[in-house]
C-alpha cells in the first residue's frame, strides 16, 4: 500500500529547549488539498496551550518552534518524515508510521484508526513521540491480528520515548498482542484510555511511569509492565496518580526491577499476581487486589535475584486472595511495613525469606488487627518468620 508523506510547508531551523514550560501551538500555513484518495492536510491559525511537564524530555520542548499541519485521514494512511504537530481526524485502515529524527506530536482529534496491516500508529524513530487526546474527542485504534514483523507487537508501538496526553479518550483493541508498547521509556500523564488485548496491556521496556488519567486494562496476559531484564536501574514502573482498573489473565502491575506506587487509585480486578517485582516500595495510594496466587509479591529476575524487597510506607491497600496455596503479601526476601491501612482477607497473609518488620500502621487480617507478621509457608504452616518482629 502506498501511504502518503506529509511535508509542511515551512521547518523551524532548531528545536528550542525551554525548560518546564508549556508547549503552545501556534501555526499560520497555507492549505493543501489533496486528491480524493489521499489525506487532505490543512493547517490553520490555531493557539493550542499542552502541558507536558510530566519528568520526560518531551516537557522541555518548545512547540511553537515547530510546523504544525491537521490531517483528514483516508485508506492511504500517514507516514511522518518532518518534525512537528500533526493533528489528525477522520478514519483510515492504513498505518500512521513516524520516522524522523526530531519531535513529533500526535493530537487524535475525533479518529478511528483500524489497521488492516500490522500496528496502528507505528514509531520507527523519533527524539520523543507524544500523543495527545483533543479535548472533547473519542478516539478509537486497533490493531491487525497477523502482520509480516511480529516484533512491532503493539497496536500502538514507539521505538523511542513515547508520552501520552490530554484530556479526550482512547479505546484501544490489541488483535495481534499488547496494546500499547514503548520500546524505551513510555509516559501516560492523562486522558481517559481504555486497552483490551490479546496479550499485554501497556507495556514499557526501560519505564512505565504513569502521573494521571483513567486507564481501564483488559489484558489476557500482563495488565501494565514494565520489561527491561538486562540494563540495571531499568525495567521500572512508577505510578504517582491515575485512576487505574486492571483485569488479567497473568499479572496486572509487573515489572523486572522496580514498582514504585506514590499515589493514584489501583483497582485489580482479577489476577493471577496482583503486583510483582524484585523490588516493591509502596508509599502512597488507594489500592485494591483481587489475585489467584500471591498479592503483592517480591521474587527475582532475570537481573535482580537478591535485596528481594515489599516496604509498605503509606496508603490504603486491600488484598483479597482466592483460596489454596495463596499469599496476600509473599517476599523471597524481606517485608518492611512502616504505615498506611493494610486489610488482608486471605489464609496467609505474608510470607517471607528473610526478614519481617512491623513498625506502624494498621494491619488487619481477616477482620483482626495484628501487630506481628507471620511467615506462612507452603503446605498451611504458620510460625514466626526469620526476623519476625512485633510492632514497638
Amino acid at each position: 500500500m502506498r501511504r502518503l508523506t506529509l511535508t509542511a510547508a515551512a521547518l523551524a531551523a532548531s528545536v528550542l529547549l525551554v525548560t518546564g514550560c508549556a508547549a503552545t501551538l501556534s501555526t499560520d500555513v497555507t492549505t493543501t488539498d489533496k486528491s480524493a484518495s489521499s489525506s487532505t492536510t490543512t493547517t490553520t491559525d490555531t493557539s493550542t496551550s499542552t502541558s507536558t511537564d510530566t519528568g520526560s524530555t518531551s516537557g522541555d520542548i518548545d512547540w511553537s518552534a515547530l510546523p504544525s499541519t491537521e490531517v483528514e485521514l483516508t485508506d492511504e494512511g500517514l507516514t511522518i518524515t518532518e518534525p512537528g504537530t500533526y493533528v489528525l481526524s477522520g478514519s483510515t485502515t492504513g498505518q500512521i508510521v513516524v520516522n524522523t529524527d526530531g519531535n513529533v506530536r500526535i493530537i487524535l482529534n475525533g479518529v478511528t484508526l483500524d489497521s488492516a496491516d500490522g500496528a496502528a500508529i507505528q514509531v520507527d524513530s523519533a527524539e520523543n513521540t507524544v500523543i495527545e487526546l483533543a479535548d472533547g474527542t473519542t478516539n478509537s485504534i486497533s490493531d491487525a491480528a497477523t502482520r509480516s514483523d511480529e516484533e512491532i507487537d503493539g497496536a500502538i508501538y514507539s521505538a523511542d520515548d513515547l508520552l501520552i496526553t490530554g484530556t479526550g479518550e482512547l479505546t484501544v483493541t490489541a488483535n495481534f498482542a499488547d496494546g500499547i508498547v514503548g520500546k524505551d521509556d513510555l509516559w501516560i500523564e492523562s486522558g481517559t484510555i481504555t486497552v483490551t488485548s490479546v496479550d499485554d496491556g501497556i507495556r514499557g521496556t526501560d519505564s512505565l511511569t504513569v502521573s494521571g488519567g483513567t486507564i481501564t486494562v483488559d489484558a489476557e496476559g500482563d495488565g501494565l509492565k514494565s520489561t527491561n531484564d538486562t540494563d540495571a536501574g531499568e525495567g521500572q514502573l512508577v505510578i504517582s496518580g491515575g485512576d487505574i482498573t486492571v483485569t488479567s489473565g497473568d499479572d496486572a502491575v509487573k515489572a523486572e526491577q522496580q514498582v514504585t506506587i506514590t499515589g493514584g487509585t489501583i483497582d485489580v480486578v482479577s489476577s493471577v499476581e496482583g503486583i510483582e517485582a524484585p523490588v516493591i516500595v509502596i508509599d502512597d495510594g488507594t489500592i485494591s487486589i483481587n489475585a489467584s496466587d500471591d498479592g503483592i509479591n517480591a521474587a527475582a529476575s532475570a537481573i535482580v535475584t537478591s535485596g528481594l524487597n515489599v516496604t509498605i510506607n503509606g496508603g490504603d491497600i486491600t488484598i483479597v486472595m482466592g483460596s489454596g496455596d495463596t499469599d496476600a503479601i509473599d517476599s523471597n526476601g524481606d517485608i518492611t511495613i512502616t504505615g498506611g491501612t493494610i486489610d488482608i482477607t486471605a489464609q496467609s497473609a505474608t510470607d517471607f525469606d528473610g526478614t519481617g518488620t512491623l513498625s506502624g500502621g494498621t494491619l488487619i487480617v481477616n477482620g483482626s488487627e495484628v501487630t506481628e507478621l507471620t511467615s506462612q509457608m507452603m503446605g498451611g504452616g504458620g510460625g514466626m518468620g526469620g526476623g519476625g518482629g512485633q510492632r514497638p
